[in-house]
C-alpha cells in the first residue's frame, strides 16, 4: 500500500501491468473453481462444435458444387433394352447436333465398374445380381452458354421422345439442389449455433456469480481501501474471456480430429461420400470466426454477471 501525503490515507498500488494482473487472477480463479468452470467450457465447446459441424458439411458440399459448376454436362441413360439399331441412331442424332457432338459412350459394364469403385462395400451385394442392372449412357460436355438457348433445350426434347432412351440430365439440375442443400445447412447451423452460445453465455454467467459469492469477502476489503470497480470486476471478465476461449479451441480441435478419423475411415470404403465431404476443413476465415465466437460467448457472460452485480 501507498500512502498519500496530501490526503492521509492508504491507496491500493495499482499494478504496473494491469491486464498481466487481470489474467493472473483470473486463472488463479479458474483453477480454484475448476468443476464450474469446466461446465462453462463444456457448455461453449458443444455449441461451437455443433455449429463447426454444419459449418464443415456445408463448406464441403460447397466445394464440391463449384468443382462441378463449370462442367457443363448432359447424360442420356439409354433403356436396358435398346437395340443396337437404338443406340446407333441415338448416336447419328448427338453427332448431327454441334452442341451434343462431344460425347462419350458409357457401356454397362463400364457403368457398373464405376459404381463397384464408388461404393466399395455395395460391390458384393452387385455381383449376387443375376444381370448388370446398369444402363448403358453418354455422356455429353456442354458449353455453358449453349446450354442456356432455346435451340439446345428443343434438341433435349427431341432427344427424349428417341426410341431407346430412358432419362437424360443435366448436371447443373442438382448443382442447383445441392447449393439450396448447403444454404438450409448453413441456416440450420446459425440457428443451432445461437440458441446453443446463448445458453452458453448464461452458464458461464452463473459460474462468474458463483464465483464473485465466493470472492466477495475479498472484493469488500477491495472496495474499502479504495480499488475502482475497473480493478475488481477485470479478472471477471478475463475469466469469462479465457473460458469462452478454452471452449472455442477444445471444439476446433475436437472438431479436426473427428474431421480426419472420419475421412481415414471413410475413404477406402465409399470414394463417392469422400468426394462430398472431405475436399477439405474449414478455411481459416471460418476457423477465426468460431474461435472469436468463443470469446465474445464468454466475455459476454461475464459482462453481464459483473454488471448485474454491479447494479445490485
Amino acid at each position: 500500500m501507498a500512502r498519500d501525503p496530501n490526503l492521509g490515507r492508504c491507496e491500493p498500488e495499482v499494478p504496473s501491468n494491469t491486464f498481466a494482473y487481470f489474467l493472473r487472477e483470473a486463472l488463479r480463479r479458474l483453477w480454484v473453481s475448476k468443476r464450474t468452470s469446466f461446465v462453462a467450457v463444456a457448455m461453449i465447446a458443444i455449441s461451437l462444435l455443433i455449429v463447426g459441424l454444419f459449418l464443415l458439411v456445408a463448406e464441403n458440399l460447397g466445394r464440391a458444387a463449384e468443382e462441378w459448376q463449370g462442367k457443363s454436362r448432359v447424360i442420356v441413360y439409354l433403356d436396358t433394352n435398346a437395340t443396337p439399331e437404338q443406340t446407333r441412331a441415338v448416336d447419328r442424332y448427338l453427332a448431327s447436333k454441334p452442341e451434343l457432338a462431344r460425347r462419350r459412350l458409357v457401356t454397362r459394364e463400364e457403368a457398373l465398374a464405376r459404381f463397384k469403385s464408388y461404393f466399395a462395400n455395395l460391390s458384393e451385394v452387385v455381383g449376387q445380381l443375376d444381370e448388370n442392372p446398369f444402363p448403358a449412357s453418354y455422356e455429353i460436355e456442354v458449353e455453358p452458354r449453349l446450354a442456356q438457348s432455346r435451340a439446345f433445350h428443343q434438341n433435349i426434347g427431341a432427344l427424349r421422345a428417341m426410341s431407346g432412351v430412358d432419362q437424360v440430365q443435366y448436371d447443373w439440375e442438382w448443382i442447383a439442389r445441392l447449393r439450396r442443400i448447403v444454404n438450409v445447412i448453413n441456416l440450420a447451423g446459425l440457428i443451432a449455433g445461437g440458441v446453443l452460445a446463448i445458453a452458453a453465455a448464461f452458464t458461464i454467467a452463473n459460474v462468474i456469480r458463483l464465483t464473485m459469492m465466493l470472492y466477495r469477502e475479498e472484493i469488500e476489503i477491495m472496495r474499502l481501501v479504495g480499488a475502482t470497480e475497473r480493478m475488481i470486476r477485470g479478472p471477471f471478465l478475463i475469466e469469462g474471456f479465457v473460458q469462452g476461449t478454452i471452449g472455442a479451441v477444445v471444439a476446433l480441435v475436437l472438431l479436426y480430429a473427428g474431421y480426419e478419423a472420419a475421412r481415414r475411415s471413410l475413404a477406402p470404403s465409399s470414394s463417392m461420400l469422400w468426394g462430398f465431404l472431405f475436399h477439405g476443413f474449414l478455411p481459416w476465415q471460418k476457423i477465426a470466426a468460431l474461435l472469436a465466437g468463443g470469446m465474445f460467448a464468454g466475455w459476454f457472460g461475464s459482462w453481464l454477471s459483473v454488471r448485474e452485480r454491479g447494479e445490485a
